[in-house]
């Protein structure tokens, strides 16, 4: 009599985490008339190899955690090709969607499996989950073999064919990156411009996977706030880990003097850095950012890009003769008071948030005197309000017409701010 041929459709599914050198304890799990063993090795690491020091190295990902999802495919004679998403729940891994079905006695084999977080299985093939961006986690390719009863998934042997950007800076913080030349995981054809939004974990860390080349270029924002800048001199390896410094030093420690602030600032310019991010008390006063500035005193002409976040007024004189901004951003500032960047000669680009008022004008004590702002680039937000000027009490003074919005205006139109003429004025949403 003929053997009975049985077919086994794994529908229920148990997996063990195993070290490729270490025992593997076999757990089954019945799924009609056989028992089906299905192992997991280790997760695999990153090696790191930074482009700057930023700390102690970071390691990302180094093991499985709940949610993860495998994405399996099994090809056999008899049935063809089927498709199988495996989730991990802390314990072990289950069959959440799909299956994986062959017949006893007849060959199969599983010619793909795969770590990659932002696809799913539609149709037979891996799509972008909805909402997701390639480029933005992993894209693991590793096997998974057939024997007896079992299937060992191991991706001790992957390689991965692209790198991985890790951009240091504000705990859990959405910020924007704009890359050029940028080949994402998963992906074969290279980007020319590509846009991001990502939000940074508990530690600072946000992740970009993918392929960069000689003159790629990386640009960190905060809201339109620049934090970093990058452009690569030479390609990245594959499997390897970059990182870029994008964070901010806080200045707001309760009790912080003046000579601290003047040698935390000093250490980010010894450190070579051009971007220089620094968090402030809403408060913050003229005796601080007198402090900044003496930090910053031996920076070159027009060389630091200064981006201070928190502060809400900026004081008579906040930055004068600051001769070594080449850009600066206040995206939450609100008040301006007269002379503040006075003869700061350096100034390419000014990013500011809201205004409600600004004291001075172009004639007496204005923001910007001994400025030529006719080669100066200024970015507002999008909620910024026309700005009426004229006498006060305490001196001339600009206010914001909360009726009337600045973007489209004809003052927009024809890049005059505060009645100064300005080389661009962008109006942009939103600036934090």
């Amino acid at each position: 009599m003929k053997k009975i041929f049985q077919y086994i459709m794994l529908a229920v599914v148990t997996i063990v985490m195993a070290s490729c050198t270490s025992d593997i304890e076999e757990t089954t799990a019945t799924t009609g008339k056989s028992n089906v063993q299905l192992v997991v090795g280790e997760f695999p690491v990153f090696g790191d190899s930074q482009t700057r020091a930023i700390g102690t190295p970071d390691e990302g990902k180094t093991s499985w955690a709940e949610g993860d999802e495998l994405l399996l495919e099994i090809d056999n004679t008899s049935y063809g090709r089927h498709n199988a998403t495996f989730t991990y729940n802390g314990k072990s891994w289950e069959l959440t969607s799909g299956e994986l079905v062959y017949r006893e006695g007849d060959p199969a084999y599983i010619p793909h499996v795969y770590y990659a977080p932002n696809y799913k299985w539609e149709a037979g093939k891996l799509v972008l989950k909805e909402g997701k961006d390639p480029g933005t986690d992993e894209y693991i390719e590793g096997n998974a073999i057939i024997t007896g009863n079992g299937i060992n998934v191991s991706f001790a042997e992957a390689t991965r064919n692209y790198s991985r950007l890790r951009i240091a800076t504000m705990p859990n913080k959405q910020i924007t990156v704009d890359t050029e030349y940028f080949t994402p995981a998963g992906s074969s054809d290279m980007k020319w411009d590509q846009n991001y939004a990502l939000t940074s974990d508990e530690n600072g860390n946000a992740y970009l996977y993918g392929n960069f080349v000689t003159n790629s270029r990386v640009d960190v924002k905060y809201g339109e706030v620049p934090l970093a800048t990058y452009k690569f001199t030479q390609e990245t390896k594959n499997a390897k880990s970059y990182a870029l410094d994008a964070t901010v030093v806080s200045l707001t420690d309760e009790g912080i003097t003046y000579e601290q602030i003047v040698e935390d600032v000093k250490k980010e310019l010894d450190a070579g850095k051009t971007y220089i991010n620094l968090m402030l008390a809403p408060d913050a006063d003229e005796e601080t950012l007198d402090a900044i500035h003496i930090g910053l005193q031996d920076a070159g002409y027009g060389s630091i890009n200064l981006t201070l976040i928190g502060c809400k007024k900026i004081p008579s004189r906040g930055f004068m003769y600051c001769k070594m901004l080449k850009s600066i951003a206040l995206p939450d500032v609100t008040e301006i008071e007269g002379n503040a960047f006075l003869d700061c000669t350096g100034l390419q680009k000014v990013v500011l948030g809201n205004l409600t008022k600004v004291y001075g004008n172009v004639r007496n004590n204005g923001i910007f005197d001994g400025l030529d702002t006719k080669y100066i680039d200024l970015v507002l937000s999008e909620d910024q309000k026309v700005m009426n000027g004229g006498e006060t009490e305490g001196g001339y003074c600009w206010t914001a017409d909360i009726t009337k919005d600045y973007s489209g205006s004809d003052e927009h139109n024809g890049r005059v701010f505060l009645d100064y003429d300005f080389k661009s004025i962008t109006c942009v949403y939103p600036v934090p």
